[in-house]
């Protein structure tokens, strides 16, 4: 195998394959990219057994063959290369050498062979949806996805499909994020359910971009394959029933407080800088009439803040995580919430202030106990 490309035009295929495969595998193959010339165009695919990256470009000039290489070295070693045309050139005994400019490398290869073989990804169901609008859904809920596994099926987020509708959630123990957008899909007329892992929608992030390009989505029973232009992902979905999140919502709150989000941020912040991260020190929230008190009290001092709101219903002081908090609050994109409440232990509901035809979000945020 042999072939030349333009130093940054390998990196575009190289770094984002090298995002699938695993550093922490006995077998060395899973830790490398499968890279394959067939006349003029080259594949790069990074594969850890759940999930893959697979790239698609063209090469100046080459011979065809397949090799596979360590993911994390050649890309270092391509980052580190001067700027310039870089060629590879493997023999029959998987020894690669890489040479740009006035540098050269031979490092040791794997037979293709040994690469993993890629699952089957005929697609039984399939849409498109905007590159723009899914990275901003997965942003908006991400952070709510479970980082233990202790109950496998909230380790990845649910997608919900009817039609054109899409309605994501992701949750765990202590939070809830969801977003509902109502003409998100394109090209499809059928209902359909499956749970993505977080951690491929977390390599899917890197990969969409801020325009209105769409992307193909393809669902298997096993598989879903997102396809973009020169590139595409591939996961395994998670076997399991989604909890019902709906029933997690309270549904009859007795406090409804109109909050300016930017203001609401800024003083959680304030009151983070208090908090004694080993001890988790909960903030306190004490909704007034007209005003929302933040304090936080800690072996490091004591922080008292406020800022106007509109409230309706009693006064009510409850505690949350500051990062919980926060992470739920970055989030909204709207200038203004509604907060609703209704005790010390129950859940507080973020929703936008001003609702939307096309769409909507909620997120909830369970309470801490604060000490007397």
């Amino acid at each position: 195998m042999r072939f030349i490309m333009e130093k940054k035009e390998l990196l575009e295929l190289l770094v984002p394959a090298a995002a699938a495969s695993s550093n922490k595998n006995t077998l060395p193959a899973l830790e490398g990219l499968l890279i394959t010339v067939e006349g003029e165009d080259i594949s790069v695919c990074g594969y850890d057994l759940e999930k893959g990256i697979k790239t698609f470009g063209k090469i100046i000039d080459g011979e065809d063959g397949s090799i596979v290489m360590n993911a994390q070295k050649t890309v270092a070693i391509v980052r580190n290369l001067p700027d310039c045309e870089v060629e590879f050139k493997a023999d029959n005994k998987n020894i690669v050498e890489i040479t740009g400019g006035q540098s050269q490398f031979k490092i040791h290869g794997l037979s293709s062979e040994s690469f993993p073989s890629l699952p089957e990804l005929g697609n039984d169901r399939s849409f498109d949806i905007n590159q723009k609008a899914l990275k901003d859904i997965i942003q908006s809920t991400i952070f709510a996805v479970a980082q233990t596994d202790a109950r496998p099926i909230l380790c990845g987020e649910l997608f919900k499909i009817e039609e054109t509708k899409l309605t994501v959630v992701a949750l765990d123990n202590t939070r809830l994020a969801m977003r509902e957008e109502n003409f998100a899909i394109k090209n499809n007329d059928e209902n359909f359910q499956m749970v993505i892992p977080g951690r491929a929608l977390s390599d899917l992030l890197r990969l969409l971009e801020n325009d209105d390009e769409d992307v193909r989505v393809e669902v298997t029973k096993k598989y879903i394959v997102f396809v973009f232009e020169n590139k595409l992902l591939f996961t395994r979905l998670l076997d399991g029933e989604y909890l019902d999140y709906k029933r997690v919502i309270p549904a009859q709150n007795k406090i409804y407080a109109r909050i300016e989000t930017i203001p609401f941020i800024n003083c959680v912040e304030r009151a983070s800088l208090i908090v004694d991260e080993k001890l988790k020190t909960p903030i306190k929230c004490e909704f007034l009439e007209n005003t929302l008190m933040v304090s936080c009290s800690t072996q490091y001092g004591r922080v008292n803040d406020m800022i106007t709101i509109e409230k309706e219903g009693p006064d009510l002081e409850i505690g949350f995580n500051n990062k919980y908090l926060l992470d739920a609050l970055r989030a909204c994109k709207e200038d203004k919430i509604i907060a609703e409440l209704s005790s010390p232990l129950m859940s507080m509901v973020i929703k936008s202030a001003t609702p939307r035809e096309d769409g909507s979000f909620v997120y909830l945020v369970l309470p801490c106990r604060l000490k007397d």
